[in-house]
């Protein structure tokens, strides 16, 4: 009896009883709206970033000019240089974010200068004040009872003994002489020259009148100035208020006082300006004009 020979099953090696080799898998499709590569990312975010950094830049340049308010510019400064140096290396595209840091850098040296110019300032008129109260001497006791009979006289330049308008100031800052300057002749009422230097002016408040000054500055320092940054013009009432040119937006008569550029040793110049003084016992005013740093040297109104 012959028997059938039994179906062979496919071997996957020409030896038997060796493991099958694996078959190679086809990989998945990729699914549909995957998520972004990594790269595509850190370009995304350091895009942001990069507007984040010119933001921070322009907001610490705003400020580095104003006292007290320089020290934070100088510390957003410092947070959008390190922010900027994170995106330079993230952004693809560095001109926003090295605009930043342009920004930035120059926001921080400027605000360390202005605090370094504003903290000497400071101190060299805290100095002048304390060796000018050291400098008082008690007046020995047998000249006392005469000095008390006899009234000392105020310095001319002081509220009490103002100097005549028209006097030539030598302002003083750090202990040289920077400007010479002169005011007047003054118009106490000038509302119609106001009037006319510019149709966007308006009249006056309620109250008060347009005083127009005319300045004549002569630089006699060593370097160089700018009268409208290094000077400050303040009309000073009977009452003792205060008003300056910022209290209205009135422009003054060409030339202003803004007009004067940069001066150089001996150079001049002439500005106009105005102010806006209460009506009632005007010409018993006082002006006053004091470097930055310093005290005020008082004249009469007119």
């Amino acid at each position: 009896m012959s028997e059938n020979p039994s179906p062979q099953s496919p071997q996957s090696s020409d030896q038997p009883g060796e493991p099958a080799a694996p078959q190679p898998s086809t990989p998945p499709p990729p699914a549909y709206g995957a998520a972004p590569s990594t790269a595509q990312q850190s370009e995304g975010s350091g895009k942001g970033l990069g507007i984040a950094v010119l933001i921070i830049g322009i907001l610490a340049f705003l400020g580095f000019a104003i006292p007290v308010l320089n020290v934070f510019s100088a510390l957003l400064a410092i947070v959008g240089l390190v922010l900027g140096i994170l995106a330079l290396r993230k952004a693809s595209a560095r001109g926003v974010p090295l605009s930043g840091v342009i920004l930035s850098g120059l926001a921080l040296l400027l605000s360390v200068i202005f605090i370094v110019v504003y903290a000497v300032g400071f101190g060299a008129a805290l100095n002048e004040v304390q060796s000018g109260s050291s400098a008082i001497e008690e007046p020995a006791e047998e000249d006392a009872a005469e000095e008390e009979a006899q009234p000392v006289e105020p310095d001319v330049g002081t509220r009490e003994n103002p100097a005549p308008l028209g006097t030539t100031v030598e302002i003083v800052e750090f202990g040289d002489p920077v400007y010479e300057v002169v005011l007047g002749p003054v118009t106490l009422n000038a509302a119609d020259a106001v009037a006319d230097a510019n149709m966007f002016n308006e009249p006056a408040p309620e109250g008060f009148q347009y005083a127009l000054l005319p300045v004549s500055v002569t630089y006699v320092g060593e370097e160089t100035g700018t009268p409208w940054l290094d000077l400050s013009i303040e009309f000073v009432t009977a009452a003792g208020t205060t008003h300056t040119q910022s209290d209205t937006l009135a422009v003054a008569p060409d030339p202003t006082l803004l007009s004067i550029n940069e001066l150089y040793p001996g150079g001049t110049g002439t500005g106009n300006v105005v102010i806006a003084i209460p009506v009632d016992d005007a010409e018993n005013g006082t002006w006053t004009i004091s470097p930055l740093f310093g005290d005020p040297f008082f004249l009469t109104a007119q």
